[in-house]
């Protein structure tokens, strides 16, 4: 009876010892976090299913940890008629680590942070890089989708300004020129212009047919300045692939009228003063508004013997409104702005512009 006894305990503290050592085993293997390779090749999956890694993991858990020292890549391919969408959720712990992506043109994107923010890329690949030293936390989620095929707009621009909205429905528009295209977006916030991952921009005149992918307006306007067609090529073709909610706005122009223009974006304050700065010493510079925003200029400080253009639109000779001297510009104000598309265009020294909205 005692011998049973004591058999029984000790196979019980056998039997907790053995359940706290797999804890332990668990818990060091789940705090290690994920491993992983390079050179991962990811085609498209069959009836285009989503591709996660880690195979694991999906959009409504949070990101999952992965282990330190990793440096990891995958190239995904991507066939002709198709586009890809990529979602990271990730977070470094150091400064030497990165997120990267680079798409089938070389354009390159690094961050140490991604909420899953969307990316878009064209045919025919594109690659996701990680390299962590310290512990890190990743993962990610690839959808393949049909490009659209027919444009729903075609249409030409010419010395008149066009402004659409750049991201709030899908669309396939194909703008002409004589001379090549302008492009300028204008995000709802210039905080946070996610959204204009969304609008491909090509040179030429179809997707399909000889259409050379260059980017999307998330990187024009990263950029800080005007997209213009290459030497070439005087049409764009511009395709907003999700509808955001967003009020991103692209003003379009023909390039011959503003290609050697460095735009700054005027951005309105409501019910507030707000100053904007023109810096043409190096090179002509140019303010432009595209805000519904009624605006008065209630102040300009800019050398007397400056002049300075104000244009309804694309500083043009058929659109000009009139160029100031400084001295005199100054005397008539302040002026009330209230046009779709409103540019300054100073031809040298420094304009510091004081706005009321």
């Amino acid at each position: 009876m005692n011998f049973q006894l004591k058999e029984k305990s000790y196979l019980f503290k056998m039997f907790v010892r053995l359940f706290l050592f797999s804890v332990v085993l668990v818990s060091s293997v789940s705090a290690a976090g994920n491993v992983c390779k390079t050179g991962n090749i990811v085609n498209r999956l069959v009836n285009s299913q989503p591709y996660y890694w880690p195979a694991t993991w999906n959009e409504t858990q949070t990101a999952p940890a992965l282990e330190m020292g990793q440096t990891c890549s995958w190239t995904v391919t991507i066939p002709q008629g198709y586009y890809a969408k990529l979602i990271i959720n990730g977070k470094t712990q150091d400064s030497l680590s990165i997120f990267q992506t680079i798409d089938a043109t070389g354009n390159l994107m690094r961050t140490s942070q991604e909420g899953m923010q969307p990316y878009y890329f064209p045919p025919s690949k594109f690659s996701v890089t990680v390299s962590n030293q310290a512990a890190a936390t990743f993962a990610f989620r690839i959808e393949w989708k049909l490009l659209p095929t027919l444009p729903t707009l075609y249409t030409q621009i010419s010395a008149i300004a066009e402004v659409i909205n750049a991201t709030n429905k899908e669309y396939y528009i194909v703008y002409d020129s004589n001379s090549g295209v302008s492009l300028l977006p204008f995000p709802e916030s210039i905080d946070n212009y996610y959204s204009l991952r969304s609008t491909l921009i090509f040179d030429g005149g179809s997707i399909q047919r000889g259409g050379n992918y260059v980017g999307n307006l998330f990187l024009i306007y990263q950029s800080g300045n005007q997209y213009i067609t290459s030497n070439g090529f005087d049409s764009v073709v511009i395709v907003n692939l999700e509808a955001s909610n967003n009020t991103d706005r692209l003003l379009i122009q023909e390039s011959i009228y503003v290609k050697n223009l460095h735009y700054v974006e005027l951005v309105p304050v409501l019910n507030s003063q707000y100053k904007a700065t023109l810096n043409s010493q190096a090179r002509t510079s140019a303010l432009v508004s595209t805000s519904s925003i009624k605006q008065t200029l209630i102040d300009i400080q800019m050398d007397d013997n400056a002049n300075i253009t104000v244009a309804y639109g694309t500083p043009d000779p058929l659109v000009y409104d009139k160029t100031f001297k400084g001295v005199e510009f100054k005397k008539i104000l302040p002026i009330m702005y209230d046009i779709p598309v409103l540019t300054f265009v100073l031809d040298s020294g420094v304009a510091v512009f004081t706005f009321q909205a």
